[in-house]
């Protein structure tokens, strides 16, 4: 008689443990397709990059340690481009918000200084290359998707990043109109 119960009760915590796992690895399936796959990445480089107190050279540092080395022409032009990637424009809007307050601005500005530096370091090849790859179908697809993830972000983000978009457009106009 003393089986029965004790064998109902094992049952009813198999079956409980069964349900949390499941529940569990559900609620981790969701929170995993709303995170951005360029987000850990980009996650690992600010954390480590947070501590530098100047923001020109805590964004370097971040660039640096998630990109590579800022000498390279190509990682330049990863950067840069990544600027026009949906899953990035998402990961650093969430990292902007997480970042703290204080840093907020002068690091934003930091990004703007980056892309007119980089916009003023283009070669003529750098800047053909870079012309042609954005008058491609792929190019202006890129585009188009950029611009209507960055439309999508609340009002205060864009406020916030305005700076940086214009530097990004006078860029991109550059290179249409040299």
């Amino acid at each position: 008689m003393n089986d029965k119960p004790r064998r109902s009760w094992w049952r009813a915590a198999g079956i409980t443990v069964v349900i949390l796992l499941l529940a569990g690895a559900t609620l981790l399936l969701v929170i995993r397709r709303r995170i951005p796959p360029e987000f850990a990445k980009d996650f690992r480089a600010g954390i480590a990059a947070r501590q530098v107190a100047d923001p020109d050279e805590r964004l370097h540092k971040y660039l640096e340690l998630r990109y590579g080395p800022l000498t390279d022409p190509a990682v330049r032009e990863k950067v840069f481009l990544d600027y026009f990637n949906v899953d990035h424009i998402k990961a650093m809007q969430l990292m902007v918000q997480h970042s703290p307050a204080a840093q907020r601005p002068a690091t934003i500005q930091a990004a703007s200084k980056w892309v007119e530096n980089y916009r003023n370091s283009l070669t003529p090849r750098e800047r053909e290359a870079l012309k042609a790859r954005f008058q491609s179908p792929e190019g202006l697809a890129m585009l188009r998707r950029a611009t209507a993830q960055y439309n999508s972000q609340d009002v205060q983000y864009r406020g916030q990043t305005a700076v940086v978009i214009s530097q990004l457009l006078q860029t991109i106009h550059s290179l249409q109109n040299p």
